[in-house]
């Protein structure tokens, strides 16, 4: 099947891009980004006949789309992009009249009259759009082969920057510790609840840090300025913080987090777009299930109610992911069910032992926009999903179940004709008096209860009719049944295509959570845990950390199994692989949870003996000092030679008594067994004892009576 966004290349090495297709027209519109030209059309029939002759390839790596995290973008790039989308925004949804020249040159031309645009301008965001992947994303400036990003100038004596135009001073260079002040500063006067404007917080930090204390004749201090070339300017702190800070880190820091999501966070996506088709919009909600489940590894254990997601395309009311986890109603687990709607369900059934074609549950992509309540899809780290993807997220307001009935309802479903029949089955008699207690007969464990809801999935697919559901006009004169399977495949051949192919790498790199790792001389840091990766050896990461100082890369990581994280954007590739360094391997297969819980314990177990290390350490020093001092008096009693070399003259001949010496004494004697029984050893001579014997016979005595 043929999908919007899929690549594909032809002989010669051009490549192209599906943006629109219609079965019913046999038409699909595609744009070749080798030669950044404008999107032409073609018959769909025709290029499936070149698919199955393979006279083109289908590429499942697409490197066209932008992989970038909110942090890691600039205001003024966000800016561009947000103005360059509102202003396109309608012509790409106008599909496919865009795709046609004439009514593209009419929209482009009222659009230019009414903004001011030119239609050059217009044209390259188009091109953009539609080139990488007809994602927001898409509109973002490319800087990343332009100059040196993120690199800070090499500080000289001499001052960067334009000369000055009305002053006679030639300024400061802003250097490490420059830079230190102006964070200072941030933190101090900007980033609180105070809300001084950002020329107050310059002030402020000039009286602070750019001037000295001279006292007035009478008797007063006064603060007066440095010179100027010793003040940064206004224009540097600004320039300063634009680059460290974006719009959101000002907005949480001076107002919290709360009152940014509340009043401040943009509102994306549109709620009145008409469900036209198969992956129009997808419902996702969450539930804890009735029934109780016992532990896989140990079947006497009773761990509680599993937590279930579903998520269920609205146009055909087919379930196209799900996921049954321990985790409560989470991003972890929305991030799994959204993750198995985009990935190929016959394997998925396959892990649990359930044989089915893909023509049973044939749902592997991504919607148009997703339903959800004001829950996990509320989080940051859904901001990927939007920007990245392309997916549009509504979120219902509080109170309002109603508004994802189709979701709730199949809960209703699931609760009503599958878990009452399961052992452990949440009864409401338990609470009365004498009411059985329904967790004792619990049987099923998380693997078993999660293959009988597949089974129940796939029924639903395929075998369940939709009293309720509303026929088109064409679903009638066809024959269509209400049931979800058949629904679907109509909807796919019938309806404007929005179902888009994403691989499903990308789509679990997308979910992951983002952050950013610090590439050192002993391997790739997060989180305290080292990683290694076969390109950064082989490209000698960690040689030039070591040489040249450590530096940043960003990475996404799943926190449920820390024995991986993934280096983004390197070299090309999607992503690139780190493994745990070796003497990590304790951590390996650990979440984060538990990671960080045992590196607290580690830190409170050194603090705890800390002291006690101390306490030793100063006995010894006692110890030592005890037997300095009394070879020093027995120094003191011995008569020396009067001149250096009397003393030094016959080292080499006291060694060698004093090793014969030792040699007697720690010579093995083995007694004859007839002599053990003995109740008295024979009596030996006794020998002429060395001073440093004594010394170390009386310091054995002693610290065998302590």
């Amino acid at each position: 099947m043929i999908s919007i966004n899929n690549l594909y290349t032809i002989p010669g090495g051009k490549v192209f891009r599906v943006l629109w297709l219609s079965p019913e027209a046999d038409t699909v519109f595609v744009i070749e980004l080798t030669d950044c030209k404008l999107p032409v059309h073609t018959e769909l029939s025709v290029l499936l006949e070149q698919i199955q002759d393979d006279e083109i390839q289908i590429l499942s790596d697409d490197p066209y789309v932008p992989l970038v995290t909110e942090n890691e973008l600039s205001e003024k790039d966000t800016a561009f992009r947000d103005n360059a989308w509102a202003l396109v925004m309608e012509l790409v949804e106008n599909e496919p009249a865009i795709y046609d020249r004439k009514s593209r040159g009419r929209m482009l031309g009222e659009l230019s009259k009414s903004s001011g645009v030119t239609h050059r301008t217009l044209y390259k965001y188009l091109k953009w759009y539609w080139m990488r992947g007809k994602t927001k994303n898409a509109l973002l400036p490319q800087h990343s082969n332009c100059g040196g990003k993120g690199k800070e100038r090499r500080v000289s004596e001499k001052k960067r920057g334009r000369p000055r135009k009305y002053d006679d001073s030639v300024g400061k260079n802003v250097d490490e510790e420059t830079r230190h002040v102006f964070e200072q500063a941030v933190k101090k006067y900007y980033h609180t609840r105070q809300e001084y404007n950002f020329k107050a917080a310059y002030e402020l930090m000039v009286k602070e840090f750019y001037t000295s204390q001279v006292e007035q004749s009478d008797g007063s201090v006064r603060n007066e300025l440095l010179d100027n070339n010793e003040i940064p300017t206004f224009g540097q702190f600004r320039y300063w913080y634009s680059k460290m800070y974006g719009t959101e880190d000002k907005l949480v820091a001076r107002k919290g987090q709360k009152q940014y999501d509340l009043n401040h966070r943009a509102i994306l996506g549109k709620s009145d777009l008409d469900i036209r088709g198969p992956g129009a919009q997808y419902q996702i909600d969450a539930t804890v299930g009735d029934v109780y489940l016992v532990s896989q590894f140990n079947r006497a254990s009773i761990i509680g109610r599993p937590v279930i997601y579903f998520i269920i395309d609205v146009f055909s009311r087919i379930v196209t992911g799900m996921h049954i986890g321990l985790e409560g109603p989470s991003w972890t687990g929305a991030m799994m069910a959204l993750a198995n709607a985009a990935t190929d369900k016959v394997a998925y059934c396959g892990e649990y032992g359930i044989l089915i074609t893909d023509d049973e549950w044939p749902c592997r992509h991504i919607p148009d926009t997703i339903l959800a309540d004001r829950g996990e899809m509320e989080s940051k780290s859904v901001e990927m999903l939007i920007n990245a993807l392309n997916v549009r997220v509504d979120n219902a307001p509080a109170y309002r179940a109603d508004m994802k009935g189709i979701v709730e309802q199949f809960f209703n479903i699931i609760n009503t004709k599958t878990t009452v029949y399961l052992p452990g089955h949440v009864k409401p008699d338990m609470a009365q008096r004498g009411g059985k207690d329904y967790r004792l007969d619990a049987k099923l464990d998380i693997h078993q209860f999660t293959k009988v809801i597949i089974q129940c999935v796939l029924n639903h697919n395929n075998g369940h009719f939709l009293e309720s559901y509303e026929r088109t006009e064409g679903m009638i004169a066809d024959g269509i049944e209400p049931i979800p399977i058949k629904l679907w495949n109509w909807g796919i051949a019938h309806c404007s295509g929005l179902l888009r192919s994403v691989s499903a790498d990308t789509i679990k790199l997308f979910l992951m959570p983002a952050d950013k790792a610090l590439v050192t001389a002993k391997g790739i840091r997060f989180k305290g845990l080292h990683y290694l990766s076969e390109q950064a050896v082989s490209e000698h990461w960690f040689e030039r950390a070591r040489a040249k100082g450590s530096y940043q890369v960003d990475i996404s990581y799943d926190p449920r199994n820390m024995s991986n994280i993934y280096v983004r954007n390197i070299g090309g590739a999607l992503f690139e692989r780190c493994y745990l360094a070796d003497w990590e391997a304790k951590w390996h297969g650990k979440s984060w949870d538990e990671v960080s819980q045992q590196q607290a314990e580690e830190r409170a177990l050194r603090n705890r003996d800390k002291n006690r290390e101390l306490q030793a350490r100063v006995d010894l020093n006692t110890e030592i000092e005890k037997v300095v001092k009394e070879a020093e008096q027995m120094a003191a009693q011995t008569a020396l030679p009067s001149t250096k070399k009397g003393r030094i003259s016959e080292i080499r001949q006291n060694r060698a008594e004093e090793k014969e010496a030792l040699r007697r004494d720690e010579a093995f004697v083995l007694s004859d067994p007839e002599e053990q029984t003995q109740s008295q050893p024979p009596d030996i001579p006794e020998k002429p004892i060395h001073p440093i014997t004594a010394l170390i016979k009386k310091m054995a005595e002693e610290s065998n009576d302590d």
